[in-house]
């Protein structure tokens, strides 16, 4: 049975799991591909840009200029905001929505306690994460094989290991607001609207003081994937992820295990 539960969610989820996978692996090709004509513009138009705005295509814009840049600026930071749009959506709704569709209660009643349902389903949600990042990952390298690109293994390693905490992370504070209040609305909402805040914070850091000390909470910050192109992972900016990411679950189960449940 203990087994079952994280199984179960799996199956229960293989669909839209499947749907994600071929949606990612399409959209990361199709723009992977078009990189030497990006390459090609930004070439010509980087200087008629703003140098405030530049940065949000690395230092002086030039990470464009590169597969290895481009892999972290288009691949990572905007078209891969589907993984992180992903990991909102099936942290929001493995636990919560379950719940609101009364099937998590007639589980309850089975020899299995609350935490072990807890844990096994945000286990399977780790297991949705990074099954996608992989298919990410697969991705990238077809697309730098159709363009006749490279990207180093070390790189794309350490960019995937980053992106999978920070997706994981942003999943497990939807996951446990979900936990928490039994809704997936609620951390669904409320983690989307961080997120989406949290992202053009962090490109815009460098546009004011202001913005520079809200960056300091967003999470993005600390993902840094366009250093990663080009510098060995920081593992001060690991730690706060990971902090974030246990806080939160502890938070979850903690409540989760104590709350009332009943049928909706």
């Amino acid at each position: 049975m203990l087994s079952n539960v994280f199984l179960k969610t799996l199956y229960e989820e293989r669909i839209a799991i499947i749907g994600w996978a071929i949606g990612i692996l399409l959209a990361i090709i199709g723009v992977g591909v078009m990189f030497p004509s990006i390459k090609e513009i930004f070439g010509s138009q980087m200087a008629q840009i703003p140098k405030e705005f530049q940065g949000w295509f690395g230092e002086n814009g030039n990470m464009m200029s590169s597969f290895k840049g481009y892999v972290a600026t288009e691949l990572v930071g905007n078209v891969g905001i589907m993984l992180v749009i992903q990991a909102i959506i099936f942290g929001s709704s493995l636990l919560a929505g379950d719940e609101e569709n009364n099937v998590l209660q007639p589980l309850l009643t089975l020899p299995i306690s609350r935490r072990s349902i807890y844990a096994q389903k945000w286990v399977a949600l780790a297991v949705i994460n990074l099954t996608l990042v992989i298919v990410w990952a697969i991705a990238v390298e077809i697309a730098a094989l159709l363009v006749h690109e490279t990207v180093g293994f070390n790189i794309l390693f350490r960019i995937g290991i980053v992106f999978f905490l920070t997706n994981l992370a942003l999943a497990t504070i939807a996951y446990s607001i979900g936990a928490m209040t039994g809704k997936r609305s609620a951390g669904g909402i409320f983690i989307g609207v961080y997120a989406f805040l949290a992202y053009f914070i962090n490109a815009l850091a460098g546009q004011g003081d202001v913005v520079k000390t809200l960056n300091q909470l967003s999470i993005f910050k600390y993902a840094g994937y366009i250093e990663l192109s080009s510098h060995t992972i920081l593992f001060g900016n690991i730690v706060v992820i990971v902090m974030a990411l246990i806080i939160f679950y502890v938070l979850g189960l903690l409540i989760f295990s104590r709350r009332d449940i009943q049928m909706n």
